[in-house]
């Protein structure tokens, strides 16, 4: 079966406390031309897309206010929260900046899913956010291939993670 590649809302890192947190906490390597921030978070999504299904309607949790449901399912859906940014230092023009994150958006929404299910599986969280740090506007190919390295970065990373905790 094949999987819709899409980069929907809820994995959109836009909470500034989270991204906040994220650079205060987490961990960064470099993958030229990127520079990806990122932090496991200690929330258990427990159940994984099962819990989401269970909570996503809220007439469904018993006992439990509105706000508090909504506030779980956006913990559910957000197993992988993904930000980019990139320096107006460089690229003085918005045109520009806008050309290079639409880029890496797409080059993580076509390679995000391995990561994706493994953090199912194991049930961790992850925030990350990518930083364009080249001086010069860099085609699709460069970007997705430092996207693919990145990605399999984080993959051993995660995996290193859950084999400690077990």
């Amino acid at each position: 079966m094949t999987h819709r590649q899409t980069l929907s809302k809820t994995e959109r890192l836009k909470s500034y406390k989270r991204i906040r947190i994220l650079f205060a906490q987490g961990q960064k390597f470099k993958v030229f031309p990127l520079v990806v921030y990122f932090l496991l978070r200690d929330e258990k999504v427990e159940g994984g897309l099962e819990r989401l299904r269970e909570v996503n309607s809220v007439e469904e949790v018993e006992g439990v206010e509105e706000v508090e449901a909504v506030e779980e399912v956006e913990g559910v859906e957000g197993v992988l929260q993904m930000g980019v940014s990139v320096g107006k230092r460089h690229f003085k023009r918005a045109v520009d900046r806008n050309l290079l994150k639409r880029r890496i958006r797409e080059a993580y929404r076509k390679q995000k899913l391995e990561l994706k299910e493994t953090l199912m599986a194991s049930g961790i969280s992850m925030d990350v956010f990518f930083v364009y740090s080249n001086a010069r506007i860099s085609d699709y190919a460069e970007i997705e291939l430092a996207m693919k390295q990145g990605l399999t970065v984080l993959l051993e990373k995660v995996k290193k993670q859950t084999s400690r905790t077990e």
